[in-house]
């Protein structure tokens, strides 16, 4: 009964906390929107390049204000930055293979929500994953993967109960599996998004051409995530930048 109570008082100062120092932050669907021109710059291959600047670069020695956290592969072929045609100091960057959420992984994102305050978070799994690849495929890995691949392989077996493409099936579970448990994720993280201080989503990103489809909340299949987007810059007019 004690230790219910005091994670009950520690997730509600955690929330006051973050509550608190998100005053001066964008809202979370403020800054999805801010993702979202940026893939479609991506896409158009007409980038705004933000936040790139040598003044920048000065500004972030002395701190950060991230305004997304990104969990995403650690595939060379996946580099948020470009993804959604952001700068230096804009994203906290998570990346293992696979996009999964170990110890390590949940305690970088616990910082950044904690910490720096990011209101959202994005998992962001991608068409051809290798990890997940070779989750589906079996065998006997060698040295450390498979402890990695033992996180991907309940999405595969869901995956191979459903028709279609099995690996791109798995990728997509895998992403909607690993939002489930980062919203679950106590004590710190599902507190924060149950007061409304954290919003976490899911989205998979095409190697063939370059768009980030969002997916919505419950159980995922396609789209963008259910937050209001006003009407997007025209590509090529970057719009207001949040900082």
């Amino acid at each position: 009964m004690r230790a219910a109570i005091t994670r009950t008082l520690v997730g509600a100062a955690l929330c006051c906390a973050v509550a608190a120092a998100q005053d001066a932050m964008p809202s979370a669907a403020a800054v999805l929107r801010e993702l979202q021109a940026g893939n479609d710059h991506h896409v158009a291959k007409q980038y705004q390049h933000p936040h790139q600047t040598a003044a920048r670069q000065r500004e972030l020695a002395s701190n950060q204000h991230p305004h997304a956290t990104v969990l995403t592969c650690a595939d060379s072929r996946v580099p948020a930055e470009i993804i959604l045609d952001q700068g230096l100091g804009d994203l906290f960057d998570v990346r293992v293979a696979g996009n999964v959420a170990g110890e390590a992984e949940l305690a970088s994102i616990e910082y950044a929500a904690v910490h720096l305050h990011t209101p959202l978070v994005v998992v962001m799994g991608h068409q051809k994953c290798g990890a997940v690849t070779a989750a589906a495929e079996g065998g006997e890995p060698e040295g450390h993967l498979p402890s990695l691949l033992g996180l991907i392989r309940p999405a595969v077996e869901r995956a191979r109960a459903q028709p279609g493409d099995l690996i791109d099936n798995a990728v997509r579970i895998n992403v909607e599996e690993v939002v489930r448990q980062l919203r679950g994720s106590k004590p710190v993280l599902a507190p924060l998004v149950e007061g409304g201080t954290l919003t976490v989503v899911g989205a998979v990103y095409s190697l063939d051409t370059g768009k980030v489809t969002w997916l919505p909340d419950g159980q995922p299949k396609s789209g963008r995530p259910e937050l209001p987007r006003e009407s997007a810059p025209p590509v090529g007019s970057h719009g207001p930048k949040i900082n």
